[in-house]
């Protein structure tokens, strides 16, 4: 879970291009799977909604099996975070999956 904050941290800074961002609500895990000690781990985030000074975030999880490269997910996570500047780049979704991730991003931030 801590790389997973670290992550979203990072990704919410480059994103506002601001280190002055505090997290705000750890709004869901999703526990799919357990990680074994010794796993290799590959995690993606990616900013799902913006509100205001505001960005809801998304870290995904997956185990990697170095032998055959198969994923699998473990965890998702959702983050916000507020970074106290008005002027962030909204969010626009250009694929059906990304719009659904976008609504899934402001689901969990007006919840």
């Amino acid at each position: 879970m801590r790389k997973a904050f670290e992550l979203a941290w990072t990704s919410a800074a480059l994103y506002s291009k601001s280190r002055q961002v505090a997290i705000t609500t750890v709004d869901d895990i999703v526990f799919r799977k357990p990680v074994e000690i010794g796993s290799l781990l590959f995690l993606s985030s990616e900013v799902v909604y913006t509100n205001g000074s505001k960005l809801q975030l998304k870290v995904h999880a997956e185990v990697v099996n170095p032998t055959d490269y198969t994923r699998a997910t473990t965890n998702d996570f959702h983050f916000t975070f507020d970074t106290k500047q008005e002027d962030l780049p909204s969010v626009i979704p250009k694929t059906y999956a990304e719009f659904m991730l976008f609504l899934d991003g402001k689901r969990h931030y007006e919840s």
